[in-house]
């Protein structure tokens, strides 16, 4: 039985620190885009991020990319 991953369409994370609670530790945020062709560049997915995170009331503190994959049976 032999499995075949076929990449689908990814998504990356925004990972923002929204400041500090009451106890001191950081308050992370995070905003997801989905549907991201597997085509796309990670240079082309770190401008865009970047590019988003500007828009964001809290700080960038990371960007995180997820690639998808469809796993089929080819047996």
């Amino acid at each position: 039985m032999a499995i075949v991953a076929n990449q689908a369409d990814s998504k990356f994370k925004l990972v923002l620190n929204a400041g500090l609670d009451e106890n001191n530790r950081d308050i992370i945020k995070n905003k997801t885009y989905a549907n991201v062709k597997s085509t796309v560049t990670n240079d082309s997915i770190f401008q865009v991020a970047t590019s988003l995170a500007e828009l964001q009331e809290y700080t960038l503190t990371n960007i995180v990319k997820y690639e998808e994959y469809d796993l089929v049976n080819e047996g």
